[in-house]
């Protein structure tokens, strides 16, 4: 996808909104929110798909803590072996296949639908097509013809402005539910803006004495980033909640000093947790637009290409669009951090990691 809208940026003044908007954000309160856990399930059936990813992580227990009986499709029975779903009743299955869906929602009366589907491959085309769509209509088919209470969707904040291929699926499937294209279904739409680990996806780098790349300033645009157990906490908060029927819920983490960051402050987040002195790479974003053109060129005739150039795009998109929302949540970016510093990462750059398949960034936190 082409960079149509952010392809030419005035560098000083997005670094003025950038700091005028965070000035704003810490200098005020959020009230479209209250934090803290609401409601009870009374053993409602509640079925999770892409509930073993990383959110599924802290939403199941939750769901179990809050008085749900959460369920599970998970591709393996060996998920039963987690802690995390020591309380979950587990069903193996594929969500690409509509018939498994079928089969897990009508396994035992099923009040609430939760999709956390999200394709592991987000410049993979075709895995964003099966996952980000057609396994989450397979959801909201198979809820549809079971009379489930609720379908709640676990989007993007990025569909406010979707220039990359998962954003697009994430808001068709939203136009679909909001316009009963597969039947009628109550539907709460929630919106994230971004996890910690995406920002803190070069902490590895940082720790084993690599420099930070920002594009020019590194202050294009802010975030409010959400902890998982606090995203975990709001979407139960929305579970068989009259108030939540038919809702779009945009979140994200608390407005404060340690969550709210561009990407330099995210940077320098780093470099004063781990007690190094800041070095950056900068990239400028002229150079940068130059070499996402060229390789965009070339990914017309080479496949190989293509996913390059897609991840350069997102590059810059993640680094220019603001994602803030009303915050939710007491967990902020720097205490995620402050817990990954004792942590051992793997020699070599993110870049490096990332094309070994070595995990960046521990899931346990």
């Amino acid at each position: 996808m082409a960079f149509s809208t952010i392809a030419h940026l005035d560098a000083t003044a997005a670094q003025q909104h950038s700091r005028e908007l965070r000035r704003r954000l810490l200098t005020t309160d959020s009230t479209a929110y209250a934090t803290g856990p609401t409601g009870t399930g009374d053993g409602a059936r509640v079925l999770v798909l892409g509930g073993t990813g990383y959110i599924g992580r802290a939403l199941v227990p939750e769901l179990a803590r809050r008085g749900y009986r959460p369920a599970v499709l998970a591709r393996s029975a060996e998920v039963k072996n987690q802690p995390e779903y020591a309380e979950a009743e587990v069903i193996v299955g594929d969500p690409t296949r509509a018939g498994d869906v079928v089969a897990a929602v009508a396994a035992g009366p099923t009040a609430v639908v939760v999709s956390l589907l999200s394709g592991r491959r987000p410049n993979d085309a075709e895995e964003c097509r099966l996952v980000d769509h057609e396994a989450v209509v397979n959801g909201i088919r198979a809820a549809v013809a079971h009379d489930v209470r609720q379908f709640i969707h676990v989007s993007d904040y990025g569909v406010y402005r979707p220039e990359l291929i998962p954003q697009v699926y994430k808001l068709q499937v939203e136009g679909e539910l909001i316009g009963e294209h597969h039947g009628a279904l109550p539907w709460t739409i929630v919106r994230p803006t971004a996890y910690f680990p995406y920002l803190s996806a070069t902490f590895g780098d940082i720790k084993n004495g690599l420099a930070y790349r920002i594009f020019d300033h590194g202050e294009y645009s802010v975030v409010n980033p959400i902890a998982r157990e606090d995203l975990a906490e709001f979407i139960v908060n929305q579970v068989l909640a009259d108030a939540a029927i038919g809702r779009v819920l945009p979140v994200g983490g608390p407005w404060v000093e340690d969550n709210v960051v561009t990407l330099r402050g995210a940077g320098q987040m780093m470099f004063d947790v781990t007690g190094r002195e800041p070095q950056w790479d900068v990239v400028t974003m002229t150079a940068w637009d130059r070499k996402t053109a060229r390789l965009a060129r070339l990914g017309r005739v080479s496949k190989q290409l293509r996913p390059v150039a897609y991840y350069l795009e997102a590059a810059k998109y993640w680094s220019v669009v603001d994602h803030v929302a009303p915050a939710y949540g007491t967990r902020t970016l720097r205490g995620f951090m402050e817990r990954l510093k004792d942590r051992e990462f793997p020699t070599g750059s993110f870049r490096e990691r990332m094309k070994q398949g070595t995990n960046a960034m521990p899931t346990d936190i």
